[in-house]
């Protein structure tokens, strides 16, 4: 692995989409190669917010928080790796053991197992494909679980 160009402790971000707060959260470190602009970043955790009106604003905040990420800046590709784990305010939870994000193809996935759960529901997989927008959320690779239906009023 390169040296990195710059080595950071302690640092918080903000990410801005139409001048409102669509992302921010802290890494403990951040190492970052400036050719390719590469990351590597330790113990991070995140706040989400979805953008009104989509499929994920009814889970409200997400937060998600991972041991390690990896990852090219321009290219918007990260992994985060080491047991991602993932809460939403709606009271939807996941944990696996490595997810990737593609901001320019607006994809999440992971090829490791899954557990998640939220109200009236409990899964488990061994994978995932997502949406970024929230239109497509499939668990993958044998799914196992449990749904609970609500009677409606």
């Amino acid at each position: 692995m390169e040296a990195p160009d710059l080595s950071l402790r302690g640092v918080a971000f903000a990410r801005l989409s139409e001048g409102r707060v669509v992302a921010r959260g802290t890494f403990e470190s951040v190492g970052y190669v400036r050719p390719g602009g590469r990351l590597t970043a330790l113990r991070g955790a995140a706040s989400l917010e979805p953008e009104p009106g989509t499929p994920f604003d009814s889970w409200g905040t997400v937060h998600v928080v991972a041991p390690s990420t990896t990852g090219e800046l321009a290219a918007q590709r990260f992994t985060a790796t080491g047991g991602v784990r993932m809460n939403a305010a709606r009271g939807d939870s996941a944990v696996t053991e490595r997810v990737r994000y593609d901001g320019t193809a607006g994809s999440v996935e992971s090829d490791t197992p899954l557990d998640a759960q939220g109200p009236g529901y409990r899964l488990h997989g061994n994978g995932l494909l997502a949406r970024t927008d929230g239109s497509s959320i499939a668990i993958t690779g044998g799914v196992t679980g449990s749904m609970e239906l609500e009677a409606r009023q």
